[in-house]
């Protein structure tokens, strides 16, 4: 195991902000040399490469590239990502166009080394605030952080996230059913639980909830951070799209009548035997969860 080490898993479609990012991650490290990069790149011929103009220490990187029409959606592009993977203590999961405040890791190992004295499995997740807000960042917002708190049920009978709210922390932890896509932090040990599955192609809403589930039935704590660590750029207009380029429509239902049959499962067993593998675990149960999130 490498012992204070971050392993950041970072899925990139078509994106000309991912070297930027890339440069915010290790500019703002306060031990960027214990900083590990895995990425998975799904570029048209002629788009910027994620790599491009970066003084960095390459060797610190592993990177898949595909042909953007070979990408199946972000669930696919994490497994890959995640299977560079290579013991670091500490895994990241982000999206490629994502600002980090100065000493970021160290702000995130502390934070899961103060939960682990109240959780056995604690995690940071939440929607990071948006990008405009980095740009007018100061110390008095610090711990001015964003938290979801409404959701809703879509057409498939699957949560869809309602945003997020600002909340003061005061400095907390504060307790949250959900993770998210992009931030997630934890302790890599939850790889050998919570594989990421493969076989969710093109699945974007019903990602993040299904995560959700796993985490919690596996009996983990989730938590957005007590501060502001992450800034995520949201919408995206300018910024060619998966669903644009590939038109996947049809190819997506499987796999939302699969999730949605998962998620409305009456217990663990019914979903796994679905999910397969890459299920349910055994601490919690759906109805747990369910009531939980009545809470």
């Amino acid at each position: 195991m490498k012992k204070n080490c971050i392993f950041v898993s970072i899925a990139s479609y078509r994106d000309k902000l991912c070297s930027d990012t890339i440069k915010s991650l290790y500019d703002n490290a306060k031990y960027p040399e214990n900083i590990y990069l895995g990425i998975c790149q799904q570029n048209k011929i002629d788009d910027e490469d994620c790599l491009n103009g970066l003084d960095i220490d390459y060797s610190k990187i592993k990177i898949i590239r595909i042909p953007h029409t070979e990408a199946k959606g972000p669930t696919y592009a994490r497994y890959l990502c995640a299977n560079l993977w290579n013991q670091e203590e500490y895994f990241l999961q982000i999206d490629s166009h994502t600002k980090f405040v100065k000493n970021w890791d160290i702000k995130c190992i502390l934070s899961i080394k103060k939960l682990k004295k109240i959780s056995n499995k604690p995690v940071l997740s939440h929607y990071p605030r948006n990008f405009n807000d980095y740009k007018n960042y100061d110390k008095n917002k610090k711990f001015k952080v964003s938290y979801i708190k409404h959701f809703y049920y879509n057409k498939y009978n699957i949560i869809k996230y309602d945003g997020a709210r600002i909340i003061d922390t005061k400095n907390s932890f504060i307790k949250t059913p959900f993770v998210t896509g992009c931030m997630l932090f934890a302790e890599s040990s939850f790889l050998k639980e919570i594989p990421f599955d493969p076989n969710l192609d093109y699945l974007f809403t019903g990602e993040e909830i299904l995560h959700s589930l796993r985490f919690y039935t596996y009996g983990y704590d989730i938590y957005i951070p007590n501060q502001n660590i992450l800034f995520h750029y949201y919408i995206r207009n300018d910024n060619p799209k998966l669903w644009d380029d590939l038109k996947y429509y049809k190819k997506k239902l499987k796999t939302l009548n699969k999730v949605s049959q998962a998620l409305n499962s009456k217990t663990n067993n019914d979903a796994n035997k679905i999910l397969g593998y890459y299920g349910l675990g055994n601490i919690k149960t759906i109805e747990d969860f369910n009531r939980y999130l009545n809470l």
